[in-house]
């Protein structure tokens, strides 16, 4: 099975020694006009690495506030957590902010400084950018919304506002003294006057002190006495950070909070299909959206089985290659299964079509040399056993 983290990093050391020919870049940058700001706003789009051959799924959307500092970091962690298997893949949009951040970040004025518009960025949001995201990608319908300091505050007031219009809160170091705990206010109001908030949210601190230690921990007891009961929810500290470098971990953890349990450890492979399907329906359940047996679960899946049970392997194998046609590892996995079935020229008929794959799709070249060594023995398997 392909692991892109190893051969990441495999990659990184052939070329360490190398000179850099060309920039590389994350994702691409769009703009969008928008009628309710009266203005064009510029946004980043990261796509999962399975988008251009997983033409059948579907993903949910991150959308990150501050995109022009955020988006680097927020699409990394996404990539390698995704790698892992911790989280499932997502689309991350990061809408990037102008000089009037403070304007559009805020639910109201202050007495010192101008704001309160948060209400018509969250307009440009829910009626412009979102729709056209959902339009055009293969978006799955589930949203994630995260911001930073103001962009936290505007996260906070989204919640209070509008809960149902994402479906998960991440609020980074929030700027929770504005106009006097407004964010803390709303909170409470709209938790005990709508109990039927639902879905999750995550608020990290950084090394506060006293005023706004005090702030965050008033939030805490909002969520901790107030929050309706469908709506999850974790504050998190973080006193080793700055307000500046706390996003980089917290994301981590709040994505991965969101995501609890998602991983099927290698260990449980062997427990056989009907628990995979259980653990993936159970997660489903907490994140509140449905949740596949993920490629990577069902092959690993399949392959405890190939020794011992080759024929339930290889339909298990069969079941993977129909959910991913374009997969080249469904396809390499399909053909490993054929070969323990004694079915070599099928076998071999599955391995040149990874080979091919890997290549159409333009797999790093450790994957593609991995595909050919597989496939080249794979081929010689008859030889080696006399079979014809």
């Amino acid at each position: 099975m392909y692991r892109p983290l190893t051969f990441l990093f495999l990659s990184l050391l052939c070329i360490a020694g190398a000179r850099a020919a060309e920039p590389v870049a994350i994702g691409q940058l769009y703009q969008i006009n928008s009628p309710t700001l009266t203005e064009d706003r510029s946004y980043r789009v990261y796509l999962p690495a399975s988008y251009r051959w997983a033409a059948n799924r579907r993903y949910p959307v991150l959308y990150v506030l501050d995109g022009r500092t955020r988006f680097g970091h927020t699409a990394t962690a996404v990539e390698a957590l995704a790698a892992a298997g911790d989280i499932p893949e997502m689309i991350v949009v990061a809408i990037d902010s102008t000089e009037q951040r403070t304007r559009d970040f805020t639910p109201t004025n202050s007495e010192a400084i101008a704001g309160g518009g948060a209400d018509k960025y969250r307009r440009f949001l829910s009626t412009e950018l979102v729709p056209a995201i959902e339009q055009e990608y293969r978006a799955n319908g589930y949203r994630v919304l995260a911001g930073h300091s103001l962009g936290g505050l505007f996260v906070l007031h989204v919640l209070s506002a509008e809960p149902s219009l994402f479906q998960a809160y991440v609020a980074l170091a929030p700027t929770l003294d504005w106009d006097k705990q407004v964010a803390q206010r709303s909170l409470q109001k709209t938790f005990e006057t709508d109990s039927t908030v639902k879905g999750f949210a995550f608020v990290a601190r950084a090394d506060d002190g006293g005023a706004a230690l005090a702030d965050f921990e008033a939030v805490a007891d909002t969520f901790k006495n107030k929050a309706p009961p469908g709506l999850r929810w974790q504050a998190a500290a973080y006193p080793q950070e700055t307000h500046a470098s706390v996003p980089v971990p917290a994301t981590v953890d709040a994505l991965r909070s969101l995501y609890q349990g998602y991983r099927l450890s290698a260990a449980d492979h062997a427990k056989g299909i009907a628990n995979a399907e259980e653990h993936f329906s159970k997660v489903s359940r907490l994140v509140g959206t449905p949740l596949a047996v993920t490629e990577e679960a069902l092959s690993g899946v399949a392959y405890a089985q190939l020794d011992a049970k080759p024929k339930d392997a290889l339909k298990l194998f069969q079941r993977n290659l129909d959910a991913n046609p374009n997969s080249a590892d469904a396809h390499l996995g399909m053909a490993e299964a054929l070969a323990k079935n004694g079915k070599w020229k099928d076998a071999a008929k599955e391995a040149d079509r990874a080979v091919a794959l890997s290549a159409e799709y333009q797999l790093p070249p450790t994957a593609q040399s991995y595909y050919k060594d597989k496939a080249a023995r794979i081929k010689e398997g008859p030889k080696k056993k006399g079979a014809k």
